[in-house]
């Protein structure tokens, strides 16, 4: 099972996006061996009928292609995007394939898109693989090519190659090899960060997983569309809650000391800049609530992180304070 892939899909509430993300996995040319949903807490139960034709489009009966494994699982609580992949990922371990896809449930793959991330998983043997995302209202146009991090501790989506380093893929879409699944789940938190329940638990896996030594590539040919923003909004108050008190729990969980030191200043300039862009899109209160979060917890995330070495490389940064778009 070393060339099949596990793909793990959080649910919450939209199954009209569930389904067109289900009908797009149905369509796999490859290595698609299970998909597994996760229903995070929906405040309308997944029906017995739905499932019926989730089930359907994964068994390929009218296709010459083999059926597709599916599972689902409905959770009590909400426990995030991050608790509820890790909940996924967890459930398949045991009888996984040799790598897992985590995909939004608002992101659709084309049907040679996990064959591509396969490949060059294969070729260059790096543990995680990045695909080409575009905008799915708008298929010209570049979404994310994986993540990068500059010198003030934000990850950017990258939208082509100037866009600095590829420091890891987003959690919209990667594919992740089994071992560094099996090397990240031992950790007391978790694959994802489950404390983090959504934004930039993504880049700390990313982090987690460069300072062991795994390796990251980009799959230029594997297509996936991106619909973005589904669960709380794009510019919703809660997003900019999460992203702003996850980004400095990111910094305090994964830095050096020593990079701390090097780059306090490009790190205070980010804070302030994301304070003035707060003003400027009117969501002053969720993002100094998020960096007050962020801040009060600094001290256990330093202490608790005790377990891992910590990110030291600063030629894995962008060197620029941010990426205009």
């Amino acid at each position: 099972m070393e060339d099949s892939v596990d793909a793990v899909v959080v649910h919450y509430n939209r199954t009209d996006l569930t389904t067109r993300c289900i009908e797009a996995l149905s369509r796999d040319e490859g290595p698609l061996r299970t998909v597994t949903i996760i229903d995070s807490g929906s405040t309308s139960p997944v029906g017995h009928q739905q499932l019926k034709e989730w089930g359907r489009l994964l068994s390929r009966k009218n296709g010459s292609s083999p059926p597709i494994g599916f599972f689902f699982e409905s959770l009590q609580e909400n426990v995030g995007f991050a608790g509820a992949n890790n909940h996924g990922l967890y459930r398949r371990l045991p009888d996984g394939a040799g790598f897992f896809l985590v995909i939004n449930n608002d992101a659709y793959v084309e049907p040679s898109a996990l064959s591509e991330m396969l490949g060059a998983a294969i070729k260059t043997g790096a543990a995680m693989i990045a695909p080409a995302v575009y905008r799915a209202n708008e298929p010209g146009r570049i979404d994310r090519f994986g993540l990068t991090l500059t010198k003030t501790g934000s990850g950017y989506d990258r939208r082509h190659d100037a866009d600095g380093p590829l420091l890891c893929p987003s959690g919209c879409a990667a594919l992740y090899r089994r071992d560094l699944v099996m090397d990240l789940m031992g950790d007391p938190e978790g694959f994802f960060d489950r404390r983090f329940e959504a934004y930039a638990e993504d880049l700390d896996v990313g982090l987690r997983a460069r300072t062991r030594g795994y390796s990251v590539a980009f799959a230029s040919a594997a297509t996936i569309l991106h619909e973005g923003g589904a669960t709380f909004g794009p510019s919703s108050p809660r997003s900019y809650f999460l992203r702003h008190r996850n980004t400095i729990w990111t910094i305090a969980k994964n830095f050096s000391l020593d990079l701390i030191v090097t780059f306090s200043f490009s790190l205070l300039i980010g804070q302030v800049a994301g304070l003035a862009n707060a003003v400027r899109r009117g969501r002053f209160k969720a993002v100094v609530k998020g960096k007050f979060e962020g801040v009060r917890a600094w001290s256990s995330f330093r202490r608790e992180n005790g377990y891992s070495p910590r990110f030291s490389d600063p030629n894995l940064l962008d060197q620029r304070l941010w990426i205009k778009r």
